[in-house]
């Protein structure tokens, strides 16, 4: 990838987190940089095979991408961030998710959604029907989609 496409820093959204937020446009399988990927760990990234991707890097350097919407009310993820433990945070109502299988592992928090047999059940069918995942690596500095 090459250095003259890095992007000028964003400014926050006012857009809400159910909409795509001027994604990151990924060439060819090379995703984004990881020195591009602000305090959050994550970005929304454009791809031609798999749509918007949420793709981000873990606290202890592993990089992931899965499917950029949330199974509770559909926030975008590539707009939440990375938790110290490695999951994907909702912008939304926090729900979590494990990057390496896309699951739920906890649900939506807060005082009507994190009621918790509602936030429960969330949870329940976050982990049934998880998140997509894509295979990605880091090679020179740059996320990108395995072979």
């Amino acid at each position: 990838m090459a250095d003259d496409r890095a992007p000028a820093p964003r400014p926050r959204s006012v857009l809400p987190p159910v909409l795509h937020d001027q994604p990151i446009r990924a060439r060819g399988r090379d995703l984004v940089r990881v020195a591009d990927l602000d305090e959050r760990g994550v970005a929304e990234v454009r791809t031609d095979d798999h749509g918007v991707l949420a793709v981000g890097i873990r606290p202890d350097g592993t990089p992931f991408a899965v499917g950029n919407t949330c199974r509770h009310q559909l926030a975008k993820l590539g707009r939440g961030r990375v938790t110290e433990n490695g999951c994907l945070q909702c912008p939304w109502h926090r729900s979590e998710f494990d990057v390496t299988d896309g699951s739920m592992v906890s649900g939506p928090k807060g005082v009507i959604f994190g009621f918790p047999p509602y936030s429960a059940v969330v949870a329940a069918v976050g982990r049934a029907v998880p998140l997509t995942t894509a295979q990605v690596e880091i090679v020179d500095g740059v996320i990108r989609l395995a072979h």
